[in-house]
Formats: structure tokens, C-alpha cells, sequence
């Protein structure tokens, strides 16, 4: 058995790994999906930095009394598991990154994709809806978008905790310009392997038994 913590992407919540989850535990596996402060069913309390993600992720495995975590971030979740990790190295056994950007230590988020303009941290940016094959499940999500506060994607990402791995998993289908094709790209440069699955970006909803099957090999 293996314990997942399985972290959403902006627009979303707790709610767009539901698929994922019932595979994994059906599977035996423990799995926790959280909401990030200021969206899902925490979109009621502001969030005022990476900080505060950092905290919801690496609180939540210290009250669970989590050890040898497999923590995975879906899109914007990338810098949130990243931003926890130094805060709970000692509970994890890996990061995984599912089509989402992995900053070096010392960038912003909002820099990934180019200069960003100069922004108030208070800003909160709308949902735009999304258009999938299956019309049901696009008014199923559509339905569940939420704002996603802007202010955690202007801190920069900390020092990487030493002894942590870090495994990536992308989407073939994910449109270029994503922040995640940034990290892809840099892989690619360095020669580090990673599993591409057939799938647009929102596969834990779309494509979730090839996501839990990418996250279990992995680990």
C-alpha cells in the first residue's frame, strides 16, 4: 500500500482528482486529495502567498501522521508540492509532477511562460470554462471552477530538500505554451527521463486509469 496526496491545479479543488482517488483506493492505496486554501471548498479563505499552500500540504501530513508520502501536483499544483516539500522532506518518499511546472529554486511561477506584468498580490483570476469530448463532464467541471488567487505564483519556489525524488508525468496533448512544457522542455535538455500519457491536460478527470497507472509504476 501506498499513501498518495494527490494536489489540484488552479481553477479546481480537492474535487478534479476524485477519479484518481477511488482507482488508488479501490487498489488499497491511502489517498488524501486536499483543497489549496482559497480554492475548491476552502475558496472562501484567501490565500496570501506560496507560503500558505506550502502549509495547507505539509500541515495536513503532520496531523494525518503521513510517512513516505508520494505527493503528486497536478498543473499549478507543481509549485505547490514543490514549496511544501522542504517542510515535510522527512515524510515523503517522492514528488510527482503531472503535467506541471517544477521552478528552479529563486523563480516565480508567473515568469515561467515570459515577463509577467506587475500585478497586486490581491488579484484573483476568473475560471475560463472548459471544453471537453465528454459534454457531461465538461458541465460537471464547468460547474465546479473556482477563482485562483494570483498572489502564491509570484513567490519564488525554495531550495529543492536534498534526498527527495522527483518524477514527472505529461500529457501528449497539452497545449504548448503551458507552464509544464517549460519543465518538459528543460528535461528534455538535461536528458532526464518521463512517462507521456495520451491525454489533454485535465487527465485526472479525463483519462484517470492512466494517470493512477502512471502514479503506481512510479512509485
Amino acid at each position: 500500500m501506498t499513501t498518495f496526496v494527490l494536489v489540484h491545479g488552479a481553477f479546481r479543488g480537492g474535487w478534479s482528482w476524485q477519479r484518481v482517488r477511488r482507482l488508488l483506493t479501490a487498489a488499497g492505496h491511502e489517498v488524501l486529495t486536499p483543497s489549496l486554501t482559497g480554492m475548491g471548498d476552502r475558496r472562501h479563505t484567501p490565500a496570501t502567498g506560496l507560503d500558505t499552500w506550502a502549509l495547507d500540504i505539509a500541515t495536513l501530513l503532520d496531523d494525518e501522521d503521513l510517512e513516505d508520502v508520494v505527493l503528486a501536483g497536478h498543473s499549478q499544483g507543481g509549485i505547490a508540492i514543490a514549496a511544501a516539500a522542504p517542510l515535510c522532506a522527512d515524510r515523503l518518499a517522492g514528488l510527482v509532477f503531472v503535467d506541471a511546472p517544477d521552478p528552479l529554486p529563486g523563480e516565480r511561477a508567473v515568469d515561467l511562460t515570459g515577463p509577467a506584468p506587475d500585478l497586486p498580490r490581491s488579484l484573483v483570476l476568473p475560471p475560463s470554462p472548459v471544453s471537453l469530448d465528454d459534454p457531461a463532464l465538461t458541465a460537471w467541471m464547468n460547474a465546479r471552477l473556482c477563482p485562483t488567487p494570483l498572489a502564491p505564483s509570484l513567490d519564488p519556489l525554495p531550495e529543492r530538500p536534498p534526498g527527495v525524488p522527483r518524477s514527472y508525468v505529461f500529457c501528449a496533448h497539452t497545449p504548448a505554451g503551458y507552464p509544464s512544457w517549460v519543465t518538459r522542455s528543460r528535461l528534455d535538455a538535461a536528458g532526464t527521463p518521463y512517462t507521456v500519457i495520451d491525454s489533454d491536460h485535465d487527465a485526472p478527470l479525463t483519462h484517470p486509469a492512466e494517470v493512477a497507472s502512471a502514479l503506481t509504476q512510479l512509485r
